[in-house]
């Protein structure tokens, strides 16, 4: 009877070590290598707007959330800012903020609405977002927008001054391409 408790004993031992010594380091290193590496394709997308013309004037789907530090609204528009960001809600790493996505203003199918009153700043919670059946949505919610993207200065170098405040000379230094691009013709849906 002792030798037999003795056996499981040691073959619990054992695989107590196995775990602990293999199973539990391989698993840390599978999940950090996830987290590094993958990027949903809202962020991926995210990326390549910024960095090639592949998709001007095409239409482009993103999920995320609206996010609205300052607005700048001309006219029936406003300009809005999309966060979209890694499926892994532990690490948010991987998170990408989109600008220039230009939205109606008012109330009405997907438009953008501030509520506040008076010369009292604007917060997160007065901002409301309306989907494309005119329901209204929170900045916090999770929306998939789909829009145009269009690039304005297609083609444009982008260009900034540089001032040597040593010897006073000002330079123009070439930055690349101009990237810059507004989202138009948005439609939100709620996720």
């Amino acid at each position: 009877m002792i030798v037999s408790y003795q056996f499981k004993f040691i073959t619990n031992v054992k695989v107590f070590k196995t775990i602990k010594n293999v199973v539990i380091p391989a698993a840390i290193v599978v999940f950090i290598l996830l987290v590094v590496f993958y990027n949903n394709k809202s962020v991926k997308l995210s990326k390549e707007i910024e960095s090639s013309y592949t998709y001007d004037h095409q239409m482009i789907e993103l999920e995320g959330q609206f996010k609205a530090p300052f607005l700048a609204r001309t006219g029936n528009t406003i300009s809005m800012e999309f966060e979209v960001y890694n499926d892994f809600a532990v690490i948010q790493t991987g998170n990408k903020v989109i600008n220039g996505i230009r939205m109606n203003y008012g109330e009405g199918k997907n438009s953008v609405l501030i509520n506040v009153s008076g010369d009292r700043k604007f917060e997160q919670s007065d901002v409301i977002i309306f989907d494309k059946d005119g329901n209204k949505l929170k900045t916090s919610d999770k929306v998939k927008i789909t829009g145009r993207i269009v690039y304005p200065h297609k083609d444009e170098k982008k260009e900034s001054l540089v001032k040597d405040y040593k010897t006073g000379k000002e330079t123009i230094k070439d930055e690349g391409q101009d990237y810059s691009y507004e989202i138009t013709d948005v439609v939100v849906q709620k996720y």
